[in-house]
């Protein structure tokens, strides 16, 4: 089995042996690990003068470990040393096997599974030992499913088997086998693996997608759920996938040293990426392939692996595994393992398990406050680069967990107001809402990031990092273009994409106890929302803290490093803030309006908005339904009972997006006169913020990167001599295109004079919505 070797050897954290020691050249070190091994083991056993089970501690097992140093364990020592790392220093016994369930029809189905897999297995045991080996393999299954009362299930027995596969070649006694395939059951089996909906499969997808963001789009293009091809691989840790039965035991030799349950997504990651270029080709091929046929290959990819691939196999793993935010363990390590978690046969897609809802709805990987903290602390504190990494790989695998290798370069794309109320020292801003309403220029804040985050890195500023990390509000309403500025990252297959977890709400809440003038840049009390927020909340209180606006208000104290990091920091985002632009807030077409408007190609003013009696902006009255006597500007209508007036030829969920970039959920309406938007208050009634006359459209257009975000422009057209070349918008930019796709109206005559405009974003629904009003404005042409 090839693997792919681009990545530099010393970014491999040397977890074959410090780079010099692997199976390839093991045979000139056996003596030294055989005798360090030997001796080691004696005086465990010597130590109590019990089963070798019982006695070993934590302390043997890190002797184990430095001794082994990520290589191949001499096959006469592998049973006794995999017992200690299995147990892990604890002390497990099981009082007794037992030899037979009940003579039921489950049981003789585990007896039958039992005996053609022995049969099939090729575990080199001549014939006259099948009867036992079975009789050794049903009893450990039957007294296993009697303690966790798990009712028989064919294909759960079968990845049972499996790993009692290399258990059985390396441990005889009963009880030993016994105690080391539930541990391994429990600490290394992923809960929920035989649901194709499991949250492994999500975990999966989220950190190829983080690591390889081209591989996954691949697999997601192609309509390949993890669960078709790596369903074998995590639920019998590749014994089932692999066909050397060697290869296997190498490799749990060197799994069972780095303690850690998660390795096989990343040895999974390794074996997709590795396949991403065939994966091409069989796609592209003449006739292609079908989804079955590319799962299948899939699945067999780790089945030549050789005893000689292990180390080379598990070190690029392990630097996918030290190169990723540990937030994504801590969020799900105790749904997946533990002593509840046996493998489970639950086929229900939708289920209701909350973190499953996390993993699954995810845009990347998240980041928690903690993590992003820490990483920043750590790299101001850290002068000593030895210290960041150990020796070799499995030794280091309690430090894998700090994310020693985790840099982080921090993105924060909240509104420039709150941006510079205050945010971390290392954090850049972003405008998000620029990627609509300009997106030229957010194309070009984007290529000024990328470069700041090079220069950062190369010049070795704490600010510096690989790995990019998105700050929204923390506010789901506020965050809608954070996700979709996210989204571009991962469609141009940015690697190392990761949202924090929370927003910045969660990193203000996390350093609240603490002095947040030190720990924040500029920031102001006055404007900074979460703290006018808190204040509020105090306030209600009633007994409020009584120093809690003194606590504000002290006056910075920077530290030494965060004032010069913070020095770096402004003058990059001078560099950015240009970028920003902001439009003049539009208005609506007024009562006065309705006399100046000339006809869209020729059409005749046929209607307009009466004035009614009354405050229009009373909110004492619901309109219930459409009232072309009514003016209905800035009135509250029920949202059902208007929505199915008479008079509405159509109407569209959509979002309103005003000029400053903010946005507000609700319908775009169409009478045969009207374009109404109906600002969804609540799920009961909403406000028409938005009443135009449709014989004032002068121009439809839409951008042509985003389609699906709708410009109406309003106004009148007025002869040459009538308004300057100032006065007069022309023929559509580049960037804009007629939103129907009809060609551009001719302007040779007259010139509009636009007035007023409105931008719909419609996702779905976008050329319905304008062929619609295309067609009302056209018979409204031929009614004139």
């Amino acid at each position: 089995m090839e693997l792919d070797q681009e990545i530099k050897s010393e970014d491999l954290g040397d977890a074959g042996g410090g780079g010099d020691v692997g199976i390839e050249n093991q045979s000139d070190n056996d003596w030294e690990i055989v005798l360090s091994l030997e001796t080691s083991l004696q005086l465990m056993e010597e130590s109590s003068g019990s089963s070798i089970v019982d006695v070993y501690n934590g302390t043997g097992v890190d002797r184990i470990v430095e001794i082994c140093r990520g290589r191949a364990i001499p096959s006469h020592l592998r049973g006794k040393v995999w017992k200690v790392l299995l147990t892990d220093g604890m002390q497990m016994r099981h009082d007794e096997l037992i030899s037979v369930f009940e003579m039921s029809n489950d049981q003789m189905s585990l007896r039958n599974d039992c005996q053609r897999f022995v049969e099939s297995a090729n575990l080199s045991n001549p014939p006259e030992d099948h009867p036992p080996l079975t009789s050794l393999l049903e009893s450990v299954l039957s007294t296993f499913m009697k303690v966790t009362t798990e009712p028989y299930v064919q294909e759960k027995n079968l990845y049972y088997l499996q790993l009692l596969k290399p258990l059985v070649t390396q441990i005889s006694n009963e009880n030993d086998l016994y105690v080391c395939f539930v541990n391994l059951v429990r600490d290394y089996i992923p809960r929920d693996v035989l649901n194709k909906d499991g949250l492994p499969f999500h975990i999966f997808r989220l950190l190829l997608l983080y690591h390889e963001p081209e591989a996954c789009s691949l697999l997601d293009s192609l309509r390949i759920s993890s669960s078709s091809f790596a369903k074998g691989w995590f639920a019998t840790m590749l014994s089932s996938a692999i066909a050397n039965l060697e290869s296997v035991l190498v490799l749990w030799d060197i799994y069972f040293q780095y303690r850690d349950p998660f390795l096989i997504y990343f040895l999974g990651i390794v074996l997709v990426v590795n396949a991403k270029d065939h994966l091409l080709e069989m796609k592209n091929s003449p006739g292609g392939s079908s989804q079955e046929a590319l799962a299948q290959y899939l699945s067999n990819l780790p089945r030549d692996l050789q005893p000689d691939d292990v180390v080379d196999f598990v070190s690029i793993a392990a630097h996918y595994l030290r190169t990723t935010p540990n937030t994504f363990r801590r969020m799900f390590e105790s749904n997946l393992y533990g002593s509840e978690s046996y493998l489970t046969f639950n086929t229900i897609s939708n289920s209701s398990s909350p973190c499953r809802r996390v993993a699954m709805q995810s845009l990347c990987l998240p980041v928690s406050a903690e993590e992003l903290l820490t990483s920043i602390r750590y790299a101001m504190s850290s002068t000593d680069e030895g210290s960041e990494t150990s020796d070799y790989g499995p030794a280091s695998c309690s430090s894998l967990q700090k994310s020693d290798s985790v840099r982080f370069f921090v993105v924060d794309c909240r509104p420039a107001e709150q941006y510079n109320a205050g945010h971390l020292p290392t954090a850049f801003h972003l405008d998000c809402g620029l990627m609509l309403l300009e997106p030229v220029q957010f194309s070009t804040a984007v290529q000024g990031l990328l470069l700041a985050q090079k220069e950062a890195i190369s010049v070795g500023s704490v600010a510096g990092g690989e790995h990019l990390c998105f700050v929204g509000s923390g506010r789901e309403e506020e965050d809608q273009y954070v996700h979709m500025v996210v989204s571009s990252f991962l469609q141009r297959h940015t690697m190392r994409v990761s949202l924090l977890s929370g927003g910045y709400q969660s990193l203000h809440e996390l350093m609240f106890s603490e002095d947040l003038s030190v720990n924040l840049a500029d920031h102001d009390v006055t404007k900074c929302p979460e703290c006018i927020n808190q204040l509020h909340q105090e306030t209600k209180k009633q007994s409020p803290e009584p120093n809690l606006l003194q606590k504000w208000q002290q006056t910075k104290k920077f530290l030494p490093s965060l004032s010069a990091l913070k020095a770096k920091s402004v003058d990059l985002k001078g560099k950015l803030i240009d970028y920003i632009q902001q439009s003049p807030e539009l208005s609506h077409v007024s009562a006065t309006d309705r006399g100046k408007s000339k006809v869209y190609r020729g059409i005749a003013n046929v209607f307009s908005i009466d004035d009614v009696d009354g405050d229009p902006d009373s909110s004492d009255e619901l309109i219930e339904s459409l009232d072309p006597n009514k003016e209905l500007l800035n009135s509250l209508v029920k949202l059902k009972p208007f929505l199915k007036s008479e008079g509405i030829l159509g109407y569209y969920h959509c979002r309103e997006v005003m000029a400053d970039g903010e946005n507000h959920e609700g319908f775009v309406v169409v009478t045969d006169t009207h374009l109404y938007f109906l600002r969804e208050l609540d799920n009961v009634k909403g406000e028409v913020t938005v009443a135009r006359l449709l014989n004032s459209v002068i121009k439809i257009t839409s951008k042509k990167k985003h389609p699906e975000l709708i410009t109406f422009k309003y106004g009148h057209l007025i002869g040459e001599s009538e308004a300057s070349v100032d006065d007069v918008i022309g023929s559509l930019s580049d960037a804009q295109s007629p939103a129907d796709g009809s060609e551009k109206p001719d302007s040779s005559n007259d010139s509009a004079l636009i007035t007023h405009s409105d931008r719909f974003y419609l996702p779905k629904s976008s050329k319905e919505f304008v062929a619609l009003v295309k067609k009302v404005i056209d018979k409204g042409a031929e009614t004139a």
